[in-house]
């Protein structure tokens, strides 16, 4: 996977997990950065804005008086669980590619798809693969309930800012006073 594909990969992925509902919604400006800063957590409203200005520049966001929404196809993006956006990505993103010119062709669409498929194939963070079992780990080894232990990883996320899920379940298990190594051998493999 080329550089570009991977950056395109991560954004398409970024604006799959803000555009949960329909990618064809319209969400006010402003909104948009307090859905990034306080929903998600991923970033204060200072950068949301200047990650949301970004993505109206390099035409990955089309913006209206009615709001914005994606300007690429992401009805078919798996977001991988535990995926954290890229702020390397997010400062400086490509220009979007042009597929809004595309969509009258029915089999042009179905090429972009496949691409966007071939794409996400390969996880950014080797370690965010092995969430689910570590989450299930931490689960039963602490006496937690699983959502318990998410919900705990996530203030965790939210408390420290730039961390990853992985990261932030290490952290519950460690404040759980559980041992580490065998959560290590899980996200090394």
């Amino acid at each position: 996977m080329s550089e570009d594909e991977g950056q395109f990969s991560e954004l398409a992925i970024f604006l799959a997990q803000t555009w949960q509902s329909s990618s064809k919604d319209r969400i006010d400006l402003d909104t948009i950065s307090r859905i990034w800063a306080f929903d998600l957590g991923w970033f204060n409203m200072d950068t949301a804005n200047r990650v949301r200005d970004n993505l109206i520049k390099t035409e990955w966001l089309d913006v209206t008086s009615e709001g914005v929404k994606p300007n690429v196809m992401i009805e078919n993006v798996d977001v991988p669980f535990g995926w954290l956006p890229t702020m390397r990505i997010l400062e400086t993103p490509p220009q979007a590619p042009r597929q809004t010119g595309l969509l009258p062709n029915e089999g042009t669409v179905e090429v972009v798809v496949e691409e966007q498929e071939e794409i996400e194939v390969a996880p950014t963070d080797p370690a965010a693969a092995h969430i689910t079992e570590l989450l299930d780990q931490i689960s039963e080894a602490s006496g937690l309930q699983r959502k318990e232990v998410m919900r705990r990883a996530q203030r965790k996320r939210r408390a420290l800012g730039p961390v990853t899920l992985w990261m932030a379940l290490l952290l519950v298990a460690r404040e759980q006073h559980l041992t580490m190594p065998t959560f290590l051998r899980t996200i090394a493999t």
